[in-house]
């Protein structure tokens, strides 16, 4: 039987699997790494590690399918955004740069100063923040490590890599290069506004293709007189949306690591500058994402450090937060455990509980977690409903997070929606698969695709009338918070700094 092999890099893990032409996938391969933080606000990866660890599951699930079958075409997803600097042999001249890392703030004011916001939101439609746009990262790179960067052959991001080592081309497909601070999304090119303005040379730029492009082959030894074409494939939320059929004027909820809403539309001018802005797959539509950063990380890190040291495995996730009740006892939790990207923008505000008293137990504090990473998400549909004119009665929702039954219903809640958790699994390389078939002929058209396959809802989440009030009067305060403690974060900030500098625990 024919197969596309999809792969799929998370900031946590590699993915890989086959899927049929019935868009059933399997022969589901993983394989964890780490992050690296070298230094306080630096985050990087192993770009070699990561290659052998991508390498060794893709061939492994090849051999699977060709026992009984052949591999059609391969296909990549991989999160954005990242920055690599590679020589001219697509080796890297430095770890891989991730989009947490804060080492560029100076180049990100540099550049606003420079080119000016205005201009900047107008051809990228995003606003400039250091690492999440990856110009910053670059510029950085260029002024401490100016004899790498004059050796470096192509720029590019994690996918940039991945692609070369499977076809040896360099290029980065639209829905990635949306989100490196100088591309123009609307018109499908590299700024010379912004390249020049700054002095990036554009031929040390990768070919930004569209993600439906065949960008070289690729063969194993024991198979090398098939090479099998390599599709440029998506960003993982890019993906996503392709799995799910997601459409103009719809809306999908992704929750991981990161707890994301995601709208499409075909108006750029309706663009919000609190969201980050990307070219879709298909081209002249937009996916509009309203993303928290750490909701799923603030939930694995009060599991980490408060329940799995007493022997509770992750079940106890669900059941926790039953024994308190709405509202939490009176404690409210900001879900900004490293810094916030929706709505607040700001990379110096942290996790706060506050209200603790006497009387608040753990199960209190969970809750007080599920419910203000929930008024964090209310937040971002109220902008959506806002600025996109959108409201809509019920949205699908996937990721890992999202089987979470318990914090699905806090948010069916707090937002008032029906949530249909889908029954597809790893959307990413589902996605990027349906990519690729609608590449070599497995399906008419990319809709079509998603209309062919099984999406099913393993269960819809009604909100429940009796909470919708007491809930609405909570969300009134938790607005309060992050406006009064806005100048702690700042202050705190400098007093982390001083803690580092000085090696003083604060």
């Amino acid at each position: 039987m024919s197969h596309i092999i999809g792969i799929d890099i998370g900031t946590s893990g590699i993915k890989v699997g086959a899927m049929d032409k019935e868009g059933v996938l399997g022969y589901l391969e993983y394989q964890p790494y780490s992050l690296l933080y070298p230094q306080m606000g630096w985050v990087e990866i192993d770009l070699e590690d990561i290659w052998n660890k991508t390498k060794t599951l893709l061939i492994k699930v090849w051999r699977q399918v060709e026992a009984t079958g052949t591999v059609d075409a391969i296909s990549l997803s991989t999160f954005c955004n990242s920055s690599v600097f590679l020589n001219e042999k697509g080796e890297p001249l430095y770890p891989g740069i991730l989009y947490l890392d804060q080492r560029s703030k100076a180049e990100a004011d540099w550049i606003k100063h420079l080119v000016g916001e205005k201009l900047l939101f107008n051809v990228t439609k995003n606003r400039l923040e250091p690492g999440m746009h990856t110009i910053t990262t670059l510029l950085w790179f260029k002024k401490n490590h100016s004899d790498q960067y004059k050796k470096m052959y192509k720029w590019g991001n994690l996918s940039t890599f991945i692609l070369n080592r499977l076809t040896g081309s360099f290029v980065m497909d639209w829905t990635q290069s949306s989100f490196t601070g100088m591309y123009d999304v609307e018109n499908y090119r590299w700024s010379s506004d912004i390249y020049e303005k700054v002095g990036i040379d554009p031929e040390k730029l990768p070919e930004v293709v569209d993600p439906c492009s065949i960008i070289g082959y690729y063969s194993l030894p024991e198979f090398a007189s098939r090479r099998v074409p390599v599709i440029a494939g998506a960003a993982d939320t890019a993906c996503s949306a392709t799995a799910l059929g997601i459409g103009i004027n719809e809306m999908f909820e992704s929750v991981g690591t990161s707890n994301v809403l995601t709208v499409c539309t075909d108006q750029p001018d309706r663009l919000d500058n609190r969201f980050l802005n990307r070219c879709h797959v298909i081209k002249n539509q937009w996916l509009s994402h309203g993303a928290m950063s750490f909701p799923g990380a603030a939930i694995q890190w009060f599991y980490e450090q408060f329940l799995k040291p007493e022997g509770h495995s992750k079940a106890i996730l669900e059941d926790l937060c039953k024994q308190s009740t709405p509202g939490a006892g009176g404690v409210f939790f900001l879900p900004y455990m490293q810094g916030e990207r929706v709505p607040i923008w700001d990379p110096n505000a942290r996790g706060v509980f506050v209200g603790i008293h006497l009387n608040t137990t753990k199960a209190d504090m969970y809750r007080a977690i599920l419910e203000g990473c929930s008024f964090g998400l209310r937040q971002i549909n109220e902008i959506i409903e806002t600025d996109y004119q959108l409201r809509v009665e019920s949205y699908p929702s996937i990721g890992g997070g999202a089987k979470n039954r318990e914090w699905a219903r806090i948010k069916a809640n707090i937002l008032n929606r029906r949530i249909h958790i889908k029954d597809i699994s790893e959307t990413a390389v589902l996605g990027t698969c349906l990519i690729a078939g609608t590449v070599i002929g497995y399906f008419t058209s990319l809709e079509s695709a998603a209309k062919e396959i099984s999406n099913d809802t393993i269960c819809t989440v009604e909100p429940e009338h009796g909470q919708i009030k007491t809930y609405d009067e909570l969300y009134k305060v938790f607005n309060k918070l992050y406006p009064a403690l806005k100048t702690f974060f700042a202050l705190s900030a400098d007093g982390r700094s001083i803690g580092e500098d000085n090696k003083v625990t604060i």
